[in-house]
C-alpha cells in the first residue's frame, strides 16, 4: 500500500486505497462482472498471480469486495455496496482517458488477450444469427502463441474463448491486426473503413459476415470522443 498522505482530505484518502499500481484495473474487472481469481486475471493477464492475491485482499481488508464460497467450493470475489459505488468511478476514469489521452502508443502495445477477452464480454449474443458457430481471429504481426484465437458460441452461454485450436471447422474468420481492431473495439474507425484498409479481412458463411457489425459489440467507451486525434 502507498505510504499514508496524512491529509484529511477524502480524496486523499480515497487514493491511499485506490492508487496502487493494478487496483483500480482489478476494480474494473469485478465493476464488469469478473467474480473469480482465474476471470479477473484474464483483464489484467500482465500482473502475477501472487500481487493479484495480494490486492484482493487488500481491497477485502478495505471492505470494497468480500471473498465468499460458491456451491463447489471456489472462492467468488463480491464487490460489497462500497465497491459497487465505485463503477462510477471507473466509467469517468475511462470516458476521461478516452477524450484526452493520446491512443497511439497503447495501440502498438496492447494485449490480444485482454482485447478478446473484452470482445467476449461485450457480445451482442442475441444478434449472432446461428445457435452454433466458430469464429477465428488471426492477428498478423503477432507472436505466434497469441496471433490466433477462437470463438465457440453455443448459442447458450457466452462463447468460449481461447488461444488453442478446437479443431472444429470455422465458420467466420477474421484476419486483421492489433491495432487495427483495437481502434474499430474503441469506436475510432468503423468496421467498413477497417475493411477498406486492407487490415481487416472477413471470410465465411455470408449471413455472420452481414450481421457482424451488429453482433460484436464495442468498448464500453466508444461512445466516446476522442480530443487528441
Amino acid at each position: 500500500m502507498v505510504t499514508s498522505y496524512k491529509q484529511f482530505c477524502p480524496v486523499a484518502m480515497a487514493a491511499e486505497v485506490l492508487e496502487t499500481r493494478w487496483t483500480l484495473l482489478i476494480v474494473r474487472e469485478l465493476c464488469l462482472g469478473s467474480k473469480h481469481f482465474n476471470e479477473i486475471r484474464r483483464g489484467v493477464p500482465k500482473m502475477s498471480p501472487t500481487l493479484l492475491s495480494k490486492r484482493l485482499r487488500e481491497l477485502e481488508d478495505h471492505g470494497i469486495l468480500s471473498i465468499q464460497r460458491t456451491e463447489d467450493y471456489k472462492s467468488a470475489y463480491v464487490l460489497t455496496d462500497a465497491g459497487r459505488e465505485l463503477l462510477d468511478v471507473i466509467v469517468s476514469i475511462g470516458s476521461w482517458g478516452k477524450k484526452w489521452i493520446s491512443h497511439k502508443h497503447h495501440l502498438e502495445n496492447s494485449d490480444e488477450g485482454l482485447l478478446v477477452w473484452d470482445i467476449r464480454r461485450n457480445l451482442n449474443l442475441e444478434s449472432v444469427p446461428r445457435r452454433n458457430a466458430v469464429m477465428q481471429i488471426r492477428f498478423l504481426g503477432s507472436p505466434v502463441k497469441s496471433a490466433n484465437w477462437w470463438f465457440i458460441f453455443s448459442g447458450i452461454d457466452t462463447p468460449d474463448v481461447g488461444p488453442i485450436d478446437p479443431n472444429l471447422d470455422v465458420d467466420l474468420y477474421l484476419e486483421t491486426t492489433l491495432p487495427a481492431l483495437t481502434k474499430v473495439w474503441l469506436g475510432e474507425q468503423s468496421i467498413s473503413q477497417a475493411i477498406a484498409s486492407d487490415h481487416f479481412i472477413l471470410a465465411g458463411e455470408p449471413e455472420l459476415i452481414g450481421t457482424f457489425e451488429d453482433w460484436i459489440g464495442t468498448s464500453n467507451f466508444a461512445g466516446v470522443q476522442s480530443k487528441t486525434a
